[in-house]
């Protein structure tokens, strides 16, 4: 599948990026969050075609996944 792991790669930096941000804490304890999440696992398996939705939707399901309030 080309650009899968691409999309994967992206997405994961930038909702560990975002998520960071909203928390107020650090870029690798987010990372860390968003790794072990279900949002995660999805995201990194190409049967679910998670990788080939907006990052929007990817991390509106995390931040639901984590109970914080989707804006």
């Amino acid at each position: 599948m080309k650009g899968f792991r691409f999309l994967v790669d992206s997405k994961t930096a930038r909702i560990s990026d975002a998520y960071a941000q909203r928390k107020d804490i650090a870029p690798e304890e987010a990372m860390k969050l968003f790794l072990g999440s279900t949002t995660y696992r999805l995201l990194n398996d190409a049967e679910t075609g998670m990788y080939l939705e907006v990052f929007e939707f990817v991390y509106d399901t995390f931040l639901e996944e984590m109970g914080d309030e989707v804006e």
